[in-house]
């Protein structure tokens, strides 16, 4: 459960007068986000089938922003948890926000299923102000004021005279199916089904690498600029296949152990901002090396140079075509290093897919551990199936440009131009995974250059 507290101006300017110490000071900021939040969970009442069930704080921010009149305004955002023992059948959910009674304000409620399908709820599956950050000002006057909602929900089938979950719009919200998690909750497993169940799974794998992300553009850019071979794309593969697996692994493990600290989706963009910067690092490495050879090249003589020298009286003329380097192998960045091509493919496979980690844990839950990890390890060799072919695609295409001779001009810019390639996904990584922690690169621009 998301809960965020959007305050406005003079309700932020009172709670900093509350502060103890300095009321900009980080430890005043600390300590009373510890303080205001310790009542949370008594204060928000969840209840499954008439039963409390009890909810714990796994994680708390606090930001102040730049109000009107050069005030602040204060934004609380809070993640909690509860676990409840829950069977296929149709459960019924209600939740009660006692949260700030006393205060009058906007009030939002939004239901968003995870891995089960909602139906006959009182509340909508959309927000009108993307959670408190954006308010229609033609709804000021009346504020939204829900403080409670009730809903069903089920992983089963849902009723046939059910009303499924609507947006406020009035549309339809149609749970989407997770194809990798049903593998494991198949009632009856055979050998046949399973057998099948890995194969799809590798296919699921494989479609699921088509998505964006997962170093596609960086693989190919890579290998397309560089010496590489048929060894090095399977090396990739088998890197990517290793890492994902792993991947899983530990944050499944961690995710059942330290769940008080461990919350899976506050660290997806951790672990994609060190992909991003390990991309960035090998892109830059790249980019220098093929400069420098490219620069080195052309003050060479690429059109070729003559040597004249007379021997026993006779005169001798070498004619030499092209051009060579003074840098050692590899130096230039055309060469394939076996420590960069690791480090791309643990970039590629390094974040786990969220379906994946459920598969774990339902492995876990249905006491088919083995079937589980098999799953999980055929998904990881279908990603990385793709990623090997679309390395050896570009490897041997590179190979056909260069022995064709007819674009002779372009190979001397892509080796250069793939690095910048490489360079800018990892940028956009990087972008990515900063906007998902809640981090606003546009704003931050935007603010310095207003000061600026």
């Amino acid at each position: 459960m998301k809960y965020v507290i959007d305050m406005a101006e003079i309700p932020t300017f009172q709670e900093l007068q509350k502060l103890e110490g300095p009321a900009a000071s980080q430890a005043a900021l600390d300590s009373y986000l510890q303080r205001v939040t310790r009542d949370f969970p008594e204060n928000l009442v969840l209840t499954v089938d008439g039963a409390r069930v009890p909810l714990n704080v796994v994680s708390r921010s606090l930001a102040l922003n730049d109000g009107a009149g050069g005030m602040k305004t204060m934004r609380l955002e809070c993640v909690l948890e509860g676990f409840t023992n829950s069977s296929s059948a149709p459960h019924r959910l209600e939740f009660q926000d006692n949260n700030f009674a006393d205060r009058i304000g906007w009030r939002e409620i939004v239901t968003s299923p995870q891995g089960v399908s909602v139906f006959d709820s009182t509340a909508f599956a959309d927000s009108i102000s993307n959670e408190l950050k954006n308010y229609p000002n033609d709804l000021l006057a009346a504020p939204l004021d829900e403080r409670q909602a009730r809903l069903s929900f089920t992983s089963g089938a849902v009723p046939a005279n059910a009303r499924p979950l609507q947006n406020r719009s009035g549309h339809t919200v149609a749970r989407k199916r997770d194809r990798l998690a049903e593998l494991i909750s198949v009632p009856r497993l055979t050998l046949q089904m399973a057998l099948f169940g890995l194969l799809f799974a590798a296919f699921l794998g494989a479609v699921h690498a088509m998505s964006p992300g997962h170093g596609k553009a960086v693989v190919a850019a890579y290998l397309v600029g560089s010496r590489g071979t048929a060894r090095h794309a399977a090396f990739l593969g088998l890197t990517v296949t290793m890492t994902h697996t792993a991947g899983v692994f530990a944050l499944g493990l961690a995710t059942l152990v330290a769940s008080e600290y461990v919350v899976p989706e506050r660290l997806y963009p951790t672990i994609s901002l060190v992909s991003g910067l390990t991309v960035i690092a090998v892109g830059f490495k790249v980019l220098m090396g093929r400069l420098q050879a490219l620069f080195n090249n052309q003050a060479e003589q690429p059109r070729g140079y003559e040597l004249e020298h007379e021997h026993n009286g006779v005169k001798h003329e070498h004619v030499h075509a092209g051009s060579h380097s003074h840098l050692p192998p590899g130096a230039d960045g055309s060469g394939v290093t076996w420590k960069a091509l690791l480090a791309l493919g643990i970039s590629g496979g390094i974040l786990p897919c969220p379906s994946a980690l459920v598969v774990l844990l339902a492995a876990i839950s249905l006491h088919r551990v083995g079937y589980g990890l098999l799953l999980v390890f055929a998904f990881s060799v279908g990603l990385a199936a793709t990623l090997t072919t679309v390395g050896l695609v570009f490897v041997y295409a590179g190979r056909w440009l260069s022995a064709s001779g007819k674009f002779q001009r372009v190979a001397r810019v892509v080796p250069v131009a793939s690095a910048l390639v490489i360079v800018t996904a990892g940028t956009v990584i990087c972008y990515a995974a900063l906007d998902q922690s809640g981090y606003s690169i546009s704003e931050l621009i935007s603010q310095l250059s207003a000061r600026l």
